[in-house]
Parts: C-alpha cells; sequence; structure tokens
C-alpha cells in the first residue's frame, strides 16, 4: 500500500491497517485531499468511500485539532439513521488515534455535554440549529464531509446545506475544504455546481460499480404464494432477508403476512419512519446480530445503515427511480460482490406486464451503469427560509437586504431582485417586517410561530413532518404539522368525520374535545396538500426501448416471460420503435408515449387538447396529435408552463410562501432540467402514430 505512506502513520494504522490494499476509490482519494483540493467521489455501495476521504482529511487537521482541541471536521449525513451507523463505523479507528467523535441531531446530542470534540457527525436540520445558535465550537472546523449526497442534489434540503455552508464560511472566517459523496451520480460536476457554484475548484473522481446483478423477476397471486416463497427461503438456512416495500401500509401487511407461520414470527422486524428512532435502532441491531432474520423496510434502509450481510433483497414493487433502485439492489450480498435481487409484482397489481417492463428497465440501466441526468435545478424556497433563519439567528433584530443576499451569490437566479421578492411575500404573510425607510426586514409574529414550533430549521416536504391528533391521552391520528400555522386553539375542525374544539396546540401535535351539539358552528379543515409527477421519464422511455429488444428469459418467471416476450412480439410487429401505438376509445384517443406523466400532460396542452387524461406510459386525448408538429425543445413549451404547474405534497412550507411565479419556476425545473424529456420529445415527433388492438394493452396500461 504505498500510497499509504502520504497519510499519517497512525492515521494510516487505524483506518487500513488490517488491509492488504486499498481500493482504488481510497488510493485516488490520498493526494487531492492531502493538497487541500475539494472531491466529489463517486464509487459502488459498500466501497470504503467515508475511509477515502476520512483518512486524508484526518491526516491533514488531526495534529492541530488535537493541540488545540478543536473540531476540525464535520461529517453532514443526510438522515439521523445515517449518522447513528457512521458513529458505530469509524468510532474504533478514531478511539486508536485520539480523536474526539460526536454525533449531533433531533434524537442526540453529544454536544450538550460541553464536550468539545474533533469530527462531529451531523444532518443539516442539526447544522441550522447550530448556526442558528451561533454554537463556538463551530468556529475551528476546516472541512466539510456530505455524504449520500444524491439524497440532497437539486432537493431544498440541497439548497438549504448550500447555504448553510456558506454560512458556516463566514463563521468560520475561512474557505472550507469539502468533500462529497455517493454511490449514484450520473454527473459529478452538477453535484459541485448545485452545492457550491460552478467557479469552486474540485477533483471529479469517479468508479463506477462492479458487482453482477443476479435478478428475479416474478409475479405473486396472493399472500400465500409470497409466505411460501419466503419459507423456502429461509427454511433450514441462516438466511437473511430485506425486504423493501413502498409504503409503510404495505410495510405492516407484508409483516403480519409472514407472522402468520410460527417458525418466521419472532424473526421478522419493520422498519419504516413512523416507528420511534429507538424502536428502529433496536431492530436494525437484533437484525444486524441475527443469524437468520426477515426485515421489511420502506426508503428507510436504502441507505448504507450497517445492518448485517443480507443474503438477498426482495422489492415488493418497483422503487420510482433508478437511483432508489440502485440504492436497494446494493445492500445485498456484500461478502460475494454480488447482488440476489427478488423483484416482486405484487398480487393487487392492475397492470402486472407493466410492472415487469418497469423491473426490466430498472434491471437493464444499473447492468449498464446509467443514470438519469438531471442539470442542477433552479430552486427558491429553501432560500426564503435561510433567510428567516438568519434573521432569527440575530434575535429576529432587523438584517440588511445586501447582507442577507451575500450568502446566495453562488447561486446565479438568486440575484438580489429575486431575494427581494422573496422577503416582501413573507412580509405580506406576517413572517417578516420591513423597516420603514432602510433596505431591512426583521421578524413578525409568524416567524416566532416558527421557532416555537421548531418548523424554522427544515425543509422537508408538507407531508413528510405530521403531528399527533389527540383527545386527551387517546391518540386519534397524524396531520401535517403546517396545520400548525393555520389551526388555532379555540378553533373548531373537522377530523374523522366529526367536529372537534381545539384545545391545544404545540409542536408536539393537537389536543381535541368533542363539540356539544349547541357549540357548533363554522369549522375548518386540516389541509393535507398532495398530487406528484408519477415514475420519471427516464424510466418510462427505457420500457420502451426493453419493449423493442429481446427479454432476457433468465430474469423472469417462465409465465410471466411468456407474457411479456408475447406482448413485445405483438407490439413490435405492428409498431417500430420510431411510431407511437395508440388505441381508440369512446372518449377519442389514446396514445402510448412512454414519456411520463408531466410530458404527457405537457403534449395535451400543447396540442391543445383540454379534455384529456395522462398517466405515466400515456395520454388519452379527444382529437388526433399531428405529432410532426410537437415542439422538441422543452423551452419551446412556454405557452402551456402556467397550465403545467400543479402543486405537490412534495411542496415544503416555504416553497408554499413563494410568490407564485416562483413556485411555477420551481416546478418547472423537472421539466427544463430532465436530459430525458428533450430526448423523448424528439423521438416523439420523429414518430408516425399506429393504431393497434385495444386488448394489446390490457394487462400493461390501467384505464384512464
Amino acid at each position: 500500500m504505498s500510497s499509504t505512506r502520504h497519510l499519517d502513520r497512525s492515521v494510516a494504522s487505524a483506518f487500513y491497517g488490517q488491509f492488504p490494499t486499498l481500493r482504488p476509490v481510497q488510493e485516488a482519494a490520498i493526494q487531492p485531499i492531502l493538497q487541500g483540493k475539494n472531491v466529489v467521489l463517486s464509487s459502488g455501495t459498500g466501497s470504503g468511500k467515508t475511509e477515502a476521504v476520512l483518512a486524508p482529511l484526518i491526516s491533514l487537521y488531526r495534529q492541530e485539532a488535537l493541540d488545540t482541541d478543536s473540531l476540525a471536521i464535520l461529517y453532514i449525513a443526510p438522515t439521523k439513521a445515517l449518522v447513528n451507523d457512521l458513529e458505530k463505523r469509524i468510532r474504533l479507528p478514531l478511539d486508536k488515534i485520539n480523536f474526539k467523535l460526536a454525533v449531533r441531531h433531533g434524537d442526540h446530542d453529544d454536544l450538550a455535554s460541553g464536550v468539545t470534540p474533533n469530527l462531529l457527525i451531523t444532518t443539516p436540520e442539526s447544522l441550522e440549529v447550530l448556526l442558528l445558535r451561533k454554537e463556538k465550537r463551530l468556529s475551528n472546523v476546516k472541512a466539510v464531509v456530505i455524504d449520500e449526497v444524491h439524497l440532497l442534489y437539486n432537493t431544498q434540503r440541497g439548497l438549504q446545506l448550500s447555504v448553510l455552508l456558506k454560512r458556516l464560511n463566514q463563521f468560520t472566517d475561512r474557505r472550507l475544504q469539502w468533500a462529497a459523496l455517493s454511490a449514484t451520480v450520473s454527473v459529478l460536476s452538477n453535484v459541485r455546481d448545485f452545492l457550491f457554484g460552478p467557479v469552486e475548484e474540485a477533483v471529479f473522481l469517479q468508479y463506477p460499480a462492479q458487482r453482477t446483478i443476479d435478478a428475479h423477476i416474478r409475479q405473486v397471486n396472493d399472500e400465500e404464494s409470497f409466505l411460501r416463497l419466503v419459507r423456502r427461503l429461509v427454511e433450514g438456512k441462516n438466511v437473511k432477508l430485506l425486504v423493501f416495500a413502498n409504503s409503510r401500509r404495505i410495510c405492516e401487511k407484508l409483516v403480519s403476512v409472514l407472522a402468520r407461520y410460527k417458525l418466521l414470527e419472532h424473526i421478522v422486524f419493520a422498519h419504516y419512519s413512523s416507528l420511534s428512532p429507538e424502536l428502529r435502532v433496536e431492530t436494525e441491531k437484533k437484525f444486524a446480530s441475527s443469524r437468520c432474520a426477515i426485515c421489511v423496510s420502506t426508503s428507510t434502509l436504502e441507505l448504507g445503515i450497517d445492518i448485517g450481510d443480507i443474503d438477498a433483497v426482495i422489492l415488493w414493487g418497483a422503487p420510482a427511480s433508478a437511483e432508489s433502485f440502485l440504492q436497494r439492489i446494493g445492500r445485498g450480498n456484500r461478502r460475494q460482490n454480488k447482488t440476489n435481487a427478488i423483484c416482486l409484482i405484487p398480487d393487487d397489481s392492475e397492470t402486472p406486464l407493466c410492472d415487469a417492463l418497469r423491473f426490466l428497465a430498472l434491471i437493464d440501466a444499473a447492468q449498464n451503469g446509467e443514470l438519469p441526468v438531471l442539470d442542477p435545478y433552479d430552486l427558491y424556497g429553501a432560500s426564503g427560509q435561510q433567510c428567516l433563519s438568519m434573521i432569527a439567528s440575530e434575535n429576529g433584530r432587523y438584517m440588511r437586504i445586501a447582507d442577507l443576499c451575500k450568502f446566495f451569490d453562488h447561486k446565479v437566479h438568486l440575484s438580489r431582485p429575486t431575494i427581494e421578492e422573496i422577503l416582501a411575500e413573507l412580509a405580506n404573510n406576517g413572517y417578516l417586517q420591513r423597516h420603514g425607510f432602510k433596505n431591512q426586514y426583521g421578524a413578525d409574529q409568524k416567524l416566532y410561530e416558527l421557532i416555537d414550533y421548531r418548523m424554522i430549521y427544515g425543509n422537508f416536504g408538507a407531508n413528510s413532518n405530521t403531528v399527533d391528533v389527540s383527545q386527551e391521552s387517546k391518540k386519534l391520528g397524524t396531520v401535517p404539522s403546517i396545520n400548525l400555522l393555520r389551526v388555532k386553539p379555540g378553533m373548531h375542525v373537522r377530523f374523522a368525520g366529526k367536529s372537534w374544539l381545539v384545545r391545544k396546540a404545540s409542536a408536539e401535535g393537537f389536543i381535541l374535545e368533542p363539540l356539544k351539539a349547541r357549540s357548533r358552528g363554522e369549522a375548518v379543515d386540516f389541509i393535507y396538500p398532495g398530487g406528484g409527477i408519477g415514475f420519471d421519464a427516464f424510466l418510462c422511455n427505457r420500457m420502451w426501448n426493453i419493449i423493442h429488444s429481446e427479454p432476457i428469459k433468465q430474469l423472469m418467471a417462465e409465465e410471466l416471460y411468456r407474457d411479456v416476450h408475447a406482448f413485445g412480439k405483438r407490439l413490435v410487429g405492428i409498431c417500430g420503435s420510431d411510431q407511437i401505438p395508440y388505441i381508440e376509445v369512446a372518449q377519442g384517443y389514446r396514445y402510448f408515449t412512454f414519456g411520463g406523466y408531466l410530458l404527457n400532460k405537457a403534449l395535451a396542452l400543447i396540442t391543445n387538447q383540454w379534455d384529456f387524461k395522462a398517466d405515466d406510459i400515456s395520454l388519452r386525448c379527444a382529437s388526433v396529435i399531428n405529432w410532426g408538429s410537437i415542439p422538441a425543445e422543452p423551452k419551446d413549451y412556454e405557452p402551456v408552463f402556467d397550465s403545467l404547474f400543479e402543486m405537490s405534497g412534495n411542496q415544503s412550507l416555504y416553497q408554499t410562501l413563494l410568490p407564485t411565479t416562483l413556485q411555477l419556476q420551481e416546478y418547472l425545473q423537472n421539466w427544463l432540467k430532465d436530459k430525458t424529456i428533450i430526448e423523448v420529445l424528439r423521438r416523439l415527433q420523429k414518430s408516425e402514430a399506429v393504431r393497434v388492438d385495444p386488448a394489446l394493452f390490457d394487462s400493461v396500461a390501467a384505464d384512464l
């Protein structure tokens, strides 16, 4: 290991002493980091990315950190579970070199003890808390690591972190060295551009995963057949299975199905975000230490949390993106550098062939190492949150607009006029107030409410943060926490089919009591933001390509293969890849574009199809479309941009507080920055429509 000679000897021994050789990504990272350069590093799951950046960073900054008893390195992970897992993984090598480690997130705060660590692992939201409080121990930070950066790229939390790092730069009065890590990033420079701006220099290190994917797709006919499958996998063997479901409801359903079998009931675990942190950690420990166990999880276990070696990953339904698929299957069988993935089409699927094609598209993309290419988004919502946070950090005192704007100067689209527009809208909504004659803004009443409700720190979607609704000690359910800003004590609300009086509203939730008949009057409803844009164009377009290639027989159960093969053969015999199949329906025509919901909606609007319905693979409209006349460039759809916009449950509170024009601009990033959108538009523009038998798509497309 000649490259480790450049590392501090004790650090090299602590991190790499038990290994005969370094992995390629670890070799590559040493020199640029020791030279003080920034890096964006992408390599496969379990390839040692954390050690690749920490060993040289600690070599650089260890001695000064120990001499001054200071915090030198900040390690940021997108979830609390990953923070906890990282702490377990790196504590041993850090203890060997006397490098103090601490964790800080919403459920755990080592900083409260007063001890100064040399390395702090935290989340973006906890960094927000520390900066808002002006935590003095941050002032000596020299370097920042951002893990699983794909979960932050092109998101509000990513924009939040981008500005937080600018604030941290000012707080430390130095330019920080940084490293961004991921297993699923397509264009590394895009990560740099989104988080730090294109002028920031960085070294890009990409080492694609070289793991064999052994995948098999089959349809589950009923719950009993799922139980039989799992029994065959585990009976008489020491096997660990990780089952991914796409919702908490399905997760609970599958656990209950497996627990019916006596030999399984004590080795089945559930893991999802609504469970308490203590219960999730307990589940992770039990599953990791078990020789034979099954864990059914939502996306909470997609990340690199250490739950031991997994013999096989089972997917109950296809995930919504190629990145999510890669993360899920990447959890399996790391000992043999091979992924065993069982892809199940649920028994209640209305379109089993479509689900099979979706899985085939995901497997094909994973085997070829291809991911969607999305240019950096121009986002706005988190900039409003950051302005509020900075004013809150000054105890609500007035701040100059110019002083706020300097934290956005690495984002070209967040110019001073745009920031002023956002500030004015926040003032109109009661969060800020403008100084009478100076270019300054200070806190108004609703900003203090955000602080009291602990909603000032985050940019999660409105539906992802919930609070309890209770009647005395009885929990009635949960509602999005955004309701705390509009439903106040003394108000009347409707919930669970009844009218209630709101007795208390706090960060813990709502306490209700039944309304007496004579007291009933006007009542308001809790709000539940909803909506979404379906599967992305990358996945849908790849399904179209899969149809026009010979499916690999070994990937599917025999009966399913026959159905998929027969469908593809019939369709290809009628319609080539440069044609668009359509069927005649009572309401007009249904075109199968395989372009994604957003693209199909845009096509309907630009061709004046006002009576239409769209899904991920098709568009139903009243009149014939002249495909040669559709624009092939996303920007040319500007006349219908206003109609393309949809409110979404994925919006954060701060997005909903933006001026309407900026909400539209944010939404349009999904349309304007996706390279696959251009590819599909060009394909469709050059295609001709071909009528096919309506029965052909019965098991591929649901009714519209």
